[in-house]
């Protein structure tokens, strides 16, 4: 299932029938002191992301141990691999639950993640090995990846942009992988950024956007001032390719409801 473009920037929770509300967290949840962390939520990301080999890499270096027959077992689903160790499984519950509004347990009799209304206990929804890998994806979807192979940019400014926007999209699949990230994707970096080059963000308000929104606002100003260099060049040098239209150019095209 694909968002809408208009529902994931709203940042408002998107309520999913039988799952709950899944959210983009907001900037101010990253912080050291007043949230999780960067470090944390990168590794968060990276459970979401990550295939079947990473994730048995991951266990092996976390526990210490082989882990043969885990991995040599091929009938096991992503979801059964992080739930089998009751360290990963919590770890993987605390990640559910950062992005979702409900209350998330462990179910053992059923082998599920139950999601419940905090304030009620009411029952809402579940996630297990059923819709897992749909759930995963619409949580990073949320976090401005996976957005659909057809939610490249209609039309980049330049190969430059085309290259960054590329490279955005593989670092966030990766947040976790490298000790050493990469300076350009940084979020603290793309937060700078958007805070010096646009006229409303400054660094003390930037932090009340979710990470969708920032990822958005910043590939829209980065868009926009591309935008602005072919209008200087057409002044300039004139040319028959220049359309007034191009800045209203939607830079991604999400394809709703696959």
């Amino acid at each position: 299932m694909k968002f809408k473009y208009e529902d994931l920037i709203s940042g408002d929770s998107i309520f999913v029938e039988n799952v709950g509300h899944i959210r983009s967290p907001f900037l101010y949840e990253l912080k050291p002191t007043q949230g999780i962390g960067t470090w944390t939520y990168n590794l968060y990301i990276s459970l979401l992301a990550w295939d079947r080999e990473k994730i048995i890499n991951f266990l092996k270096m976390s526990t210490g141990r082989k882990l043969s027959k885990l991995e040599d077992n091929t009938k096991l689903e992503v979801f059964d691999i992080l739930t089998i160790i009751e360290g990963s499984r919590e770890l993987l519950r605390k990640a559910i639950a950062f992005f979702m509004l409900e209350d998330v347990v462990w179910n053992e009799e059923d082998r599920a993640f139950i999601t419940m209304d905090g304030e009620t206990n009411d029952y809402i929804g579940r996630v297990d090995r059923n819709n897992f890998e749909e759930v995963r994806d619409m949580m990073l979807q949320m976090n401005y990846i996976n957005l659909g192979e057809s939610a490249k940019p209609l039309k980049h400014s330049s190969d430059k942009a085309r290259e960054l926007w590329e490279k955005a999209q593989e670092y966030l699949k990766k947040e976790s992988k490298k000790n050493t990230q990469e300076k350009e994707m940084n979020l603290g970096n793309i937060i700078s950024k958007l805070a010096i080059a646009s006229h409303s963000y400054n660094l003390l308000n930037i932090y009340n956007l979710t990470v969708f929104q920032l990822y958005d606002q910043f590939f829209q100003c980065g868009y926009l001032r591309g935008m602005e260099l072919n209008e200087r060049a057409y002044t300039i040098h004139g040319g028959e390719k220049f359309n007034m239209k191009d800045w209203l150019k939607p830079i991604i095209n999400i394809k709703e409801g696959e």
